[in-house]
This record gives C-alpha cells, structure tokens and sequence, in this order.
C-alpha cells in the first residue's frame, strides 16, 4: 500500500532539480543546527560587537598607517567589518541576505561598501609607494562606515527619508535646499 501511495504522490507531486544555490543553502543549512530567534539575536549582535571591536581597534594601529605600514590598520578594520556584515547571516541567512543585498534599495550601498572593502585591502597590500596612501584609506574606511549605515538605515522604514531630511535642513538651509 505505500509503494502506491507513494506513486500517486509522485504523480500529483511532481518533484523538480533543485537549482545549484538551493542546494548550496540547503548543505549550508544542514550544517548548522536550527537556532530559536534569541539564540540568532545573539549569534548576530555577538558577531557585529566583535566586528565593530576589530574595526575600533585597528585604529591603536592608526600610528603605524601614518608611519606608511597600511596593512595592520587595513586588514583588522577589514576583518571587523566582515565578521560585523557577518552577523546579519543569523538573522535571515547567507542567501538570503545575498538577495537583499543585491534588492534595488540597497545594491549601491552593497556595491559601495563592498568595493570600499576591496580598496582599503588592495591600497593596503598593493606593493609600490603611493603617495598619500594613508589619506587614501582613511577615505575607504569612512566609505565603508558611510556604505554600511546607509544599508542598515533600508531595513528601518523612512529612516533613509529621516536622515536625508536632516542633512538638507542642516547643510543646505531652508532657502537652497
């Protein structure tokens, strides 16, 4: 009786290949055991306070950037910010955060962030003198810090709306704005 119970599932339920990124999730998914939402709270804000720590930190470094040796400040602010991005994977998942990531609202701040990653990490190990080196990954690290909070202010409704009206009001003044 099950051998056709299990037919007529199969005929009434047909069942498709699943695409290379479902797979991916689902092996990257049984991998880790479930976790109830506080443990998931938890996993993230323990990964985004180690991460902002890193990145915190790498400023004891900020000497040595000055100094022209870019790659500890560089590679400790990186990795904080990594593991901070991280964090947010508790929450929704690594693909899913991928996908919203890459929504409308929030690609140029993925794009901005991501590739002021790449460019703190490539001015930090690129082998040659370049002048002004240190001004150049200060800037990188205030994108990255920029990129990351106006990613974060999306998931907060009207917070981008809020945050631009204050900043018209402030630098622009009444009149020109």
């Amino acid at each position: 009786m099950n051998d056709l119970q299990n037919q007529v599932k199969g005929l009434l339920n047909p069942t498709r290949e699943k695409t290379w990124n479902e797979q991916l999730e689902e092996e990257v998914c049984s991998v880790f055991p479930a976790l109830s939402y506080t443990q998931r709270l938890t996993g993230c804000l323990c990964c985004m306070a180690l991460g902002f720590l890193l990145s915190f930190g790498s400023f004891l470094r900020f000497s040595k950037l000055l100094h022209g040796d870019a790659t500890p400040f560089a590679v400790c602010f990186t990795i904080g910010s990594i593991i901070a991005l991280t964090g947010t994977c508790f929450l929704s998942g690594p693909q899913s955060q991928m996908k919203k990531m890459c929504k409308k609202t929030r690609a140029g701040a993925s794009a901005m962030y991501i590739l002021s990653i790449i460019g703190t990490l490539g001015l930090a190990f690129y082998g040659g003198d370049i002048k002004g080196q240190a001004g150049l990954l200060v800037i990188c690290v205030l994108i990255q810090y920029t990129a990351i909070i106006w990613y974060t202010l999306s998931y907060i409704p009207y917070a981008r709306d809020m945050v631009k009206s204050c900043c018209k009001s402030k630098f622009c003044g009444e009149e020109m704005c």
